[in-house]
């Protein structure tokens, strides 16, 4: 049995000003002041401006000939965020009673009551700066209209719970703020009204976003903390190993891995060592593993369309992630043919690199594949009645949903995105009268009906 009981405040103060001239110059400045409970005493309050200014271009004087152009707009901006720690009392001393450290008293044995989490009254904020520049744009009556963005966003005072030396400190990790990272990306977005008629409405968005990220530094100097990476990540039982490496210096996301290069006439993994020669898995260490891949995409997309045809719509939305990589648990756990603590896979027995696999569970790049895919994320058809055809109702509309319902990818796993696997249909029937009648099911015999009003 166990039970747990928390308690945290947060308080904050907003201010803002905002400037337009003539439509033409646009300027904003804000201002938070925000308090925290769940930082040390020393630093429980943190300020978080920001500014931004804009100048629709199209309204000088010198583009109103420019008759394809109906809107630009150029605008910069520049603001500081504060990220908050995840749970309360990471400041402050803590103790447990633990079995493992106590000591026979009148011949019984009493646990220990030990530290388990040293005090940090100068845990602060997490901030990031983030700078801007970026222009909105419309074309030909608005029909084409869109955005792009470049930012550079600089987090400092990140929190971590970091390895610190027993003494001087009682416990052996502590909450803290060390270290910082740089994150540069772009982003746009186009929407277009390709038809535009009486009989057929076509409206076209895209979507496009890369991001570049860079650990640049893990130290605190007050608490004398200098760290050049940390392992995260974990596999999970029998293989007990980390799955990821961020080191200064580096990308989020890269995975640290013995790099698989082929299987012995025995069936054990070759495995390449920290000198690039190829050694069997036995003979390696830690020392030889390696960055091997990322599991964060460089790009991201999206397109999404809407239809309309007299009282017909439909809506497609598409979406894609690109260039990252995805350790397919499943391979790595069932498809061995030595595992006996599991059902496997068909699959464990199909040759790899030409050989029979024979050898115990173990984490190597083998099982770390290309994770790019494209999704069709939802298609919804709906029609709506007459107005002639109701009476007493303004609108009705009926509409078929389908969620998650096609994915393009190389990935031999069930869904390079980690969700669901099973398509989810929906049939709806709405009014807006305020009643909603929803059938609900996966495309299995037995269905589940939910009615609300």
């Amino acid at each position: 049995m166990t039970s747990f009981k928390s308690k945290w405040q947060l308080a904050g103060f907003f201010g803002r000003l905002t400037y337009n001239w003539d439509e033409k110059y646009l300027f904003m400045a804000s201002v938070r002041r925000e308090g925290s409970s769940k930082f040390g005493v020393n630093n429980q309050w943190g300020t978080f401006p920001a500014a931004s200014i804009g100048w629709r271009v199209n309204k000088e004087n010198f583009m109103r000939d420019i008759a394809v152009v109906s809107d630009l707009k150029l605008r910069a901006g520049y603001g500081v965020t504060g990220t908050i720690a995840n749970e309360p009392y990471m400041s402050q001393s803590s103790y447990d009673f633990t079995y493992n450290e106590g000591a026979f008293i009148n011949g019984k044995w009493v646990q220990g009551f030990v530290p388990t989490r040293n005090f940090n009254p100068d845990l602060r904020w997490e901030k990031k700066k983030e700078y801007n520049v970026g222009v909105d744009f419309g074309l030909f009556e608005s029909r084409i209209t869109g955005s792009l963005d470049y930012y550079t966003r600089n987090v400092e005072d990140l929190l971590y719970n970091f390895p610190v030396p027993v003494p001087p400190y009682l416990a052996g990790n502590m909450f803290l703020n060390a270290g910082a990272m740089k994150n540069s990306g772009f982003e746009a977005l186009l929407n277009i009204k390709a038809v535009d008629s009486k009989l057929l409405k076509w409206n076209t968005n895209i979507t496009y976003s890369t991001n570049k990220n860079k650990l640049v530094d893990l130290s605190n100097k007050q608490f004398d903390v200098t760290t050049e990476f940390f392992d995260a990540g974990y596999t999970g039982e029998p293989i007990q190993s980390s799955t990821h490496r961020v080191k200064v210096g580096g990308p989020i996301g890269q995975f640290f891995v013995l790099k698989s290069v082929g299987v012995d006439d025995n069936g054990k993994w070759l495995v390449e060592n920290k000198d690039g020669q190829v050694i069997p898995i036995a003979e390696s260490t830690a020392e030889d593993r390696q960055y091997y891949g990322n599991g964060i995409p460089k790009y991201l997309m999206g397109w999404n369309n809407s239809f309309q045809i007299k009282n017909f719509d439909l809506q497609v939305n598409i979406r894609g992630a690109f260039g990252h990589d995805v350790l397919n648990m499943q391979r790595m756990y069932y498809e061995n043919p030595v595992n006996k603590a599991y059902n496997v896979l068909k699959t464990a027995y199909d040759p790899v690199y030409g050989k029979q696999l024979n050898t115990d569970l173990v984490y190597v790049s083998h099982y770390i594949e290309k994770g790019d895919y494209i999704k069709i994320d939802n298609i919804t058809l709906g029609y709506t009645l007459p107005k002639d055809f109701i009476k007493k109702i303004s609108n009705l509309r009926i509409y078929v949903s389908g969620l998650n319902l096609f994915t393009i990818t190389k990935y031999k796993g069930l869904d390079p995105e980690g969700v669901s696997y099973s398509g989810d249909f929906t049939f709806a029937l709405e009014l807006n009268t305020g009643i909603l009648i929803l059938l609900h099911g996966l495309l299995l015999p037995d269905l589940m009906f939910h009615f609300k009003l």
